[in-house]
């Protein structure tokens, strides 16, 4: 009977004292909450100051505390922008993207297209070639439907495939300019491009081949239609 009485008695206790680490646990968990929310607010009351650098301290804090802060990513993520850092504002955005609901997810996501278009064009202009293409290649991934992530990308690819022609290296260039069509299939430049390379390449019948389509794509093309007669000359020499 007291071997019984006991074993009651170490059942209670335990059920006890799980209950308790239980409760230990959910407030735990609301302090950290309470914690984050605490630094969100504070960052949001510099954010309105127009304080960015002070803000982003307090919403780096808040995603800290709560890795799951969808709205503390959002402002992390603007307040960078307002700061032109878009190196960390895009990881911040992306973060944002993924853990946003629905009803402020279009909002995470324009910001985000914004921060790519705007980090490639930075990189650009500081020659940084591919990881400004790397830039627009996500922007398109996230947005297919998107005209200017499409038109932004091959544009860059062209131009980039131009540079490397001009390098000498037309190996790399047929690359990029195939890499253009893949893009926009129906890019005139594209295929003028890649039947320059392939003409400094030495293979005629494929540049006469490019040089064909960009004058069916746009046959008032002036530039394609003297290539390809061009081409036809010379391959019927």
């Amino acid at each position: 009977m007291i071997n019984r009485v006991n074993y009651h008695k170490a059942i209670r206790v335990m059920l006890l004292l799980i209950c308790l680490a239980f409760i230990l646990a959910s407030c735990g968990g609301m302090g950290f909450k309470a914690e984050s929310q605490s630094e969100f607010e504070s960052g949001m009351a510099f954010f309105n100051q127009g304080k960015h650098n002070d803000a982003a301290e307090h919403f780096e804090k808040a995603t800290k505390e709560n890795p799951d802060f969808a709205n503390a990513y959002l402002y992390l993520g603007r307040t960078y922008l307002n700061l032109g850092d878009y190196s960390k504002a895009i990881p911040a955005l992306r973060t944002a993207y993924r853990l946003s609901p629905e009803e402020v997810k279009k909002q995470a996501f324009d910001l985000l297209l914004d921060a790519l278009f705007n980090a490639s064009s930075r990189e650009w202009d500081k020659g940084q070639f591919n990881s400004a293409i790397d830039y627009l290649k996500e922007a398109f991934e996230l947005d297919p439907k998107s005209q200017r992530a499409k038109d932004d990308l091959t544009k860059a690819l062209i131009n980039l495939g131009t540079i490397i022609l001009n390098s000498g290296d037309v190996m790399e260039a047929i690359k990029e300019y195939n890499e253009a069509i893949k893009v926009s299939p129906n890019s005139t430049s594209a295929y003028l491009g890649l039947a320059a390379a392939l003409l400094k390449n030495g293979d005629t019948r494929k540049a006469l081949e490019a040089a064909i389509k960009a004058a069916l794509i746009d046959p008032k093309n002036r530039e394609a239609l003297r290539l390809m007669k061009d081409l036809m000359f010379k391959g019927s020499r």
